[in-house]
C-alpha cells in the first residue's frame, strides 16, 4: 500500500466521523471542536498483511490518540500515556501485534498492542533512544549506546516473552539495529 493509499483511507474514516481536513502528500490536519489542531502523519502509520491500518494521531494540546482500522466498520482507539506533547512516534507490525514506540518528556516508551486480545503493554526500556528491529518472530532492541542492554522479544500469537540478551547474540544472528 502506497502513502497516498494510507492517507486516503485515514482521511476516508476522518470523513465519516464529519471530520473536515486538509491532505498533503505527507499529512493529514484538522482542527478540532476545541481549537486544537490535529494531525496524522504518514511516518506515522502502519499497515499489516492482513489489511489492518494504525495511525498516531497528533493533538497540540497533548491528547494523543493511536486508532486502529480492524476493517471499515470496527475503529479502536487508545489513548497513550505521555507527558508532553512531543511524540516522534513509530508504529510497527508484526502480525496482530501493534508495537507503538514514541517520546515524552522524559524517555522513550514501547507499548505492545495485541489486536486479538486487545491487550496491551509497556516495555520498561532503560536506554534513552531505544534502536528496533524485528527479524521472523523476534523484536530485537538495543539502546543508542554501546554501554546499554539489548532486550529479545519473542512474539506469539497470544503472548510475548521479554529477555534480555548479550551482542553475542545479536552477532550470532548476524542483525543490525536501526
Amino acid at each position: 500500500m502506497t502513502q497516498a493509499e494510507i492517507l486516503n483511507l485515514i482521511d476516508e474514516e476522518l470523513f465519516m466521523n464529519n471530520i473536515k481536513t486538509e491532505i498533503t502528500e505527507e499529512k493529514i490536519v484538522w482542527t478540532d471542536n476545541f481549537g486544537a489542531e490535529n494531525s496524522v502523519s504518514v511516518y506515522q502509520t502502519a499497515v499489516n498483511s492482513y489489511g489492518i491500518l494504525a495511525w498516531w494521531q497528533y493533538n497540540e494540546a497533548g491528547k494523543e490518540q493511536v486508532h486502529i482500522r480492524i476493517n471499515e466498520r470496527t475503529l479502536i482507539m487508545w489513548r497513550p500515556p505521555i507527558n508532553n506533547p512531543y511524540s516522534n512516534a513509530r508504529l510497527y507490525f508484526y502480525e496482530h501485534y501493534l508495537i507503538i514506540k514514541y517520546q515524552d518528556k522524559h524517555r522513550e516508551r514501547l507499548f505492545m498492542f495485541n489486536i486479538q486480545t486487545l491487550n496491551c503493554e509497556e516495555i520498561i526500556l532503560k536506554n534513552l533512544t531505544t534502536q528496533i528491529q524485528i527479524v521472523g518472530n523476534e523484536l530485537l532492541l538495543r539502546g543508542f549506546y554501546s554501554d546499554e542492554e539489548f532486550i529479545k522479544i519473542t512474539l506469539y500469537p497470544d503472548h510475548f516473552e521479554k529477555e534480555i540478551v548479550d551482542e553475542a547474540y545479536i552477532n550470532q544472528k548476524n542483525i543490525t539495529l536501526s
